[in-house]
């Protein structure tokens, strides 16, 4: 296999999911003859599709959730919380000037639930909150259980570690 045949979609893939093309019929292309940037965005795509679902019960969003957990570990600041969401919240790129316009929307929401308050130090997350987060990591958590059934501590390891390796080969190093 060349380099670009394990990046670039196959022809004829475009539209098939899990061995069912758009159309709703089976496709004849072996899984394993799938590209790995096949599997990387429909993996994504249903987690995100998966998480979503969870969130949409509640009336809430993944960036919720993502200011919440930042806000209950300490980030008290607005501006902090959106440049470490940035990359999440406008593909990676920075925003001038140091605003935080990508979560103040969720901040006031959170606020307005009477889940985070302003306190002496920042924002911080209220009793309310405390109670919203664990029934929210407990819905979080039964579908993270769903996405590694069957998937062994060392496999995952493993998947991460190489999926990790690819990134750095790409240019990816921590912190950036």
């Amino acid at each position: 296999m060349s380099a670009s045949e394990g990046i670039d979609s196959p022809a004829g893939s475009e539209g098939s999911v899990g061995g069912v093309s758009a159309a709703g019929t089976t496709t004849d292309r072996d899984p394993g003859e799938r590209p790995i940037g096949y599997w990387l965005k429909l993996v994504d795509r249903l987690i995100d599709q998966d998480v979503d679902e969870v969130f949409l019960r509640t009336g809430l969003t993944r960036r919720h959730w993502q200011v919440l957990n930042m806000v209950r570990d300490g980030v008290s600041d607005v501006t902090t919380v959106d440049s470490v969401l940035s990359p999440f919240t406008t593909g990676g790129a920075a925003r001038p000037g140091g605003h935080a316009p990508a979560v103040s929307a969720e901040i006031s929401d959170l606020q307005a639930r009477g889940w985070v308050a302003q306190g002496g130090a920042g924002w911080e997350v209220t009793v309310a909150g405390q109670h919203a987060y664990h029934d929210l990591l407990d819905a979080v958590s039964l579908s993270r259980e769903r996405l590694a059934e069957g998937i062994t501590r060392e496999q995952y390891d493993r998947t991460i570690a190489t999926l990790e390796q690819m990134a750095r080969n790409l240019g990816w190093s921590p912190g950036t």
